[in-house]
């Protein structure tokens, strides 16, 4: 496979670093000749011979239990009467000879058929699963590394280590809809107002014989306020149309039906982004007041969900070489910083950890949301455009297990159109997620959402994040069927104009955390390593050549969100409207990309902590040693502390004590001795079993020998799925580490009993 791998990965670097053995690799299905085949080689030879034995006539047949010749017949030619047919003559010995060896060259003929057809099937599946990208992303002279310094030895992987290629196959796109829609919606720059359409070269596949077409289209409002403000839409009157309709600029998103026969024939939706008179009014006062003549650079964001930079090349090669063939700028040594997308996009778009998070924006709480400093708030406050859009509402960032904002957040908010559409639009699943909404694909409508934004305002600025998580976010394969949809939107920047005058940051979260794929020390860093490329316009290039050197050197050097944010924070005050920026809550050294990062940073320096940092290297050690048994159970009784404490102990008497059922793997980094105390601190991280839930999970421990001390890092992560297993608890806070079921009266107690 080394041919096929992408350049810059190098599995000699990772084996010693990070080695793991699996039983079931070793295992190879071997089919030896067996001693029935042998007979029936043997029965072939003897049936050749010039003595016939099988012929035999009652008069001179022994007496089979005594004597000696027979006995050894029944030995020596036992299974093989039935070969025997008692031919009559030589011609039909003879004949039946020949029968044989034309059956036996048959066979043998269709068994090289076969293999010849399996073989084709293995070279045609690797050929199409392996698809190499072109890219040098390591380390120039260290190929085998992302990020080499005295700090950081970041590996790169190999995107098609047969671990992993075992669980991945590549998908072809599938459109959700044989049929075209029938509607369409377009905005007019002379009126300012968007119209409805009906397209007439489809009316006749949506009516009935002898029918005509009644259609009306009806706004989609969302609540005003309350808990429910996120949660919940609603539909105006239907509103009677020929073939068009002037929309007017109060409505955000229509549905559209129509009836042929009374009966429904048609029901579709259009999002929009209409002409208000308060936007228009802040473009205006703030290019008045702006002293400098250049328009301020726009910000587009396009996210996916847990793809990390190894799938991204994997699973989306066409995607991968775009990026690389076309001056985009890679981070390839991004880590993130938290467990799954909330941490990781707070740290962007607040510059909070998620503790801090949690407390000053506390999701949970009706109207907190809204009062938390997301960046989008500064660039609007700036005179910039505002959107956002994600798709699959149910598990939306700031809805999942939350209650999301009690006001739209920025100026087009998509949220309540995709409320409305997965209720009234034809859905259809896949990996369990809304992957078609209607006529198209639910990332569709969010790409789309990106393009009219920055198509209907490219004389002005703006901002905006644009996230899908349909395609990508349950399984290592699905994004491989969107590649060619990703590429084109790619395209459509570039095609529209949009890369002359937008910085544009392509880029996911993290990588897959959870599957068959993660218990895998190659998932475990996948996990670690979402993708990041950033774009430059040319003007911005051209009039910033150090941005462009900062760039490229940072391509190799550890970065994370908090520096992403901190980029944004710069690119706001390139439009000369915002004076120098706050350094990072979460991470007050990180810092902007467009300045160089310093070469020796470590995971301490970018806020990273032990167990999410891919900086450290690890050994493999015996999972069955005393300290590994020692660092499993102090892990699990800080999951059983945690459900214990969790809310005031209110999901508690829910939740099971958890005890360790098994140590999968154990890996051990040395830090060294602390010369102020003289002390010797160890990190571990193992992947174990509990019971009696079957919950895999990885813990990273710091371990201090001389005073064996032991402190979880990060957070515990939980690597299979457990939304059953926790279907009692809705915080999401516990809900990975809850598993339902009748728990101890002592539980309290139980979970605090020291690690033995």
């Amino acid at each position: 496979m080394s041919n096929l791998s992408s350049s810059g990965s190098n599995d000699s670097v990772l084996e010693p670093l990070l080695q793991q053995h699996d039983d079931d690799d070793d295992d190879e299905n071997k089919t030896p000749l067996t001693s029935s085949r042998k007979n029936e080689d043997a029965n072939d030879t003897w049936l050749v011979s010039p003595t016939n034995h099988c012929t035999s006539t009652s008069k001179n047949k022994p007496n089979s239990k005594t004597d000696p010749a027979s006995v050894k017949s029944r030995y020596t030619n036992k299974n093989l009467l039935r070969h025997c047919k008692k031919p009559s003559s030589i011609g039909q010995s003879i004949s039946s000879i020949f029968t044989r060896r034309k059956r036996a060259f048959v066979l043998l003929g269709g068994t090289f058929l076969f293999l010849f057809y399996i073989n084709s099937m293995i070279i045609n599946r690797n050929s199409n699963q392996m698809i190499p990208v072109t890219h040098h992303s390591t380390v120039p002279g260290m190929k085998g590394y992302l990020v080499w310094s005295d700090k950081c030895k970041m590996p790169s992987i190999d995107p098609y280590t047969a671990e992993v290629m075992q669980y991945f196959k590549r998908e072809k796109y599938e459109p959700c809809s044989t049929s075209k829609p029938l509607t369409k919606v377009a905005f007019n720059s002379t009126t300012g107002k968007y119209n409805l359409l009906i397209i007439q070269d489809q009316v006749k596949y949506y009516t009935k014989s002898g029918g005509q077409l009644d259609c009306c289209y009806q706004v989609i409002e969302r609540k005003t306020g309350g808990e429910k403000a996120d949660q919940e839409v609603g539909l105006s009157e239907c509103l009677s149309f020929r073939n068009s309709a002037q929309i007017p600029n109060t409505a955000d998103n229509i549905l559209v039906k129509c009836k042929s026969k009374k009966k429904q024939t048609y029901i579709n939706g259009h999002p929009m982004m209409p002409e208000r008179p308060e936007i228009r009014k802040r473009l205006q006062d703030w290019k008045k007041s702006n002293s400098e003549t250049k328009k301020p650079v726009s910000v587009l964001m396009i996210g996916i969900d847990s793809i990390s930079r190894v799938n991204l090349i994997r699973a989306m090669p066409k995607t991968a070489q775009y990026l690389y063939d076309n001056e985009w700028f890679e981070m390839s040594g991004y880590n993130k910083m938290g467990d799954n997308t909330f941490p990781n996009l707070m740290a962007i778009l607040t510059g909070y950890n998620q503790t801090v998070a949690f407390d000053k924006c506390a999701p949970t709480k009706l109207g907190a949301l809204d009062r938390c400093p997301f960046i989008w708030k500064s660039f609007r406050e700036h005179g910039y455009v505002t959107a956002y859009a994600e798709d699959e509402s149910s598990i939306n960032t700031f809805n999942y297990l939350k209650l999301g904002f009690e006001k739209p957040p920025v100026d087009y908010y998509l949220r309540p159109f995709l409320i409305s559409a997965e209720h009234n639009l034809v859905n259809k699943l896949k990996s369990g997620l809304i992957f078609c909404l209607g006529y198209q694909h639910s990332a569709d409508y969010i790409y789309d959402y990106a393009l009219e934004l920055a198509t209907r305002y490219r004389d002005d600025p703006f901002f905006g994040l644009f996230w899908a998580n349909t395609f990508s976010h349950n399984d290592i394969s699905d994004c491989s069927s969107m590649d060619d949809k990703m590429q084109d939107y790619l395209k459509q920047l570039a095609k529209r104009g949009i890369l002359d005058r937008s910085i544009v940051i392509f880029f996911s979260d993290h990588g897959m955390r959870f599957g068959p794929t993660r218990k895998f020390l190659s998932g475990h860093l996948e996990e670690r390593l979402p993708f990041m490329f950033i774009w430059l316009p040319p003007g911005l290039k051209n009039s910033h050549t150090e941005f462009v050197n900062a760039l490229s050197v940072n391509k190799n050097r550890l970065t994370n969100p908090y520096d992403l944010h901190m980029t944004l924070k710069h690119i706001l005050e390139l439009s000369g409207r915002v004076n120098k920026s706050e350094p990072s809550q979460g991470c007050p050294k990180c810092q902007t990309l467009l300045k160089p990062v310093p070469h020796s940073r470590s995971c301490d320096d970018a806020a990273i902590e032990d167990h999410w940092c891919t900086c450290i290297p690890y050994t493999s050690i015996y999972k069955g040693s005393n300290v590994v048994t020692k660092i499993a159970k102090y892990s699990i009784n800080y999951i059983n502390d945690y459900v214990a404490d969790f809310k005031n102990g209110s999901v508690a008497d829910r939740c099971a004590l958890l005890s360790l059922s098994e140590v999968q793997s154990a890996y051990r980094a040395l830090h060294g001795v602390d010369a102020s105390t003289n002390v010797t601190t160890e990190t571990y991280r193992i992947i174990f079993i509990t019971k009696p839930n079957y919950g895999l999970f990885e813990a990273t421990v710091r371990y201090t020998i001389e005073t064996e001390n032991m402190e979880v890092t990060g957070s515990i992560s939980r690597l299979n799925s457990y939304a059953s297993d926790s279907s009692c608890v809705s915080d999401g806070g516990a809900k990975k580490y809850c598993s339902c079921g009748k728990s101890s009266k002592n539980r309290h107690t139980a979970a605090r009993a020291p690690a033995g």
